[in-house]
């Protein structure tokens, strides 16, 4: 049930934790990547989460009661949703840094506002939502200003590709307004299964075998990835808005971002540019306006998760 109080400590504490959660995905992915190929790493993690989703779900005796187009509409989450965007953050990150991947994420909301203007009749642009799209824009434009006088497109396709997934949380994120209705916790079970089964073939056909073993390091990686970021998270979140509502976990857009700069700084000893954090505060300042006379709802519960 939706908790009638005000957020106290309590609340604030969770979203911290999963933004520092979701925001740490970039920096164990950029690990990760760098000996595991981004399908097989992608179709690794979801089966740890999976496993772990599937036996919590079994345990509290919750059952997905959905009809077949519901269904259908999982099986498109999945894709859009998680085996999509996963796998294009995943490679982005084998060249471009993990703060650099997160505030390239930070657009995603905006994103959702422009296609929601188009696709939905409820969640028209207003005011605030167009300063907010362009206050995006002009944070891209900063982001990406030494490379256009430069004239250079160095790592542009990897920094293209988180972009996309951007956008492919965005697309999910209306796709799951018409599975609502279900329990999301064995929704979410099912949806990371289906994202599973269509990453595993995909990196067998797809991608070169593991040359050798990764390292210790990596293993740890992909362990952490799929217990926390995909799993744990996922329950995290649930509880957040069993008590506050969607609206009150719709802020997570503005702290991941920032988690990611941070976790990739304290631990890859990443050091970005002063135009990185001038774009990143330009975005961030973009999503606060567009929220400002928005009440979102619940969007796709994966859409932070990378």
């Amino acid at each position: 049930m939706h908790d009638d109080n005000h957020p106290g400590w309590t609340d604030y504490g969770m979203l911290c934790l999963l933004a520092v959660i979701w925001g740490g995905s970039f920096m164990l992915s950029r690990v990760a990547v760098s000996e595991v190929p981004p399908i097989t790493l992608t179709a690794i993690r979801q089966g740890i989460a999976m496993v772990i989703l599937a036996a919590v779900t079994l345990r509290t005796g919750q059952r997905l009661l959905a009809s077949r187009t519901d269904h259908v509409v999982i099986i498109i989450s999945a894709f859009f949703g998680m085996a999509l965007p996963f796998s294009l953050i995943t490679w982005g990150l084998g060249e471009i840094t993990a703060g650099l991947a997160a505030i390239l994420m930070g657009l995603m909301p905006l994103i959702t506002i422009i296609l929601a203007h188009f696709f939905t009749d409820d969640e028209k642009m207003n005011v605030a939502k167009i300063i907010g799209v362009l206050l995006g824009i002009a944070g891209l434009v900063v982001l990406f200003w030494p490379d256009i006088v430069a004239g250079t497109d160095d790592d542009i396709w990897r920094q293209l590709a988180v972009m996309a997934a951007g956008v492919s949380y965005a697309v999910n994120a209306l796709i799951t307004k018409r599975l609502l209705h279900l329990k999301p916790q064995p929704m979410f079970a099912v949806n990371i299964g289906w994202s599973f089964v269509m990453l595993a073939p995909a990196a067998f056909l797809f991608e070169p075998m593991i040359a050798q073993n990764p390292s210790v390091t990596v293993w740890i990686s992909l362990i952490i990835l799929g217990v926390f970021p995909s799993a744990v998270a996922s329950l995290i979140m649930f509880r957040i808005i069993a008590r506050q509502g969607a609206s009150f976990f719709g802020q997570i857009n503005l702290l991941v971002p920032v988690a990611g700069v941070l976790w990739g700084a304290i631990f890859l000893d990443e050091r970005l540019s002063l135009n990185a954090f001038v774009a990143l505060a330009i975005i961030l300042s973009g999503v606060a306006v567009a929220r400002m006379r928005s009440k979102p709802k619940l969007k796709s519960i994966e859409e932070n998760a990378s």
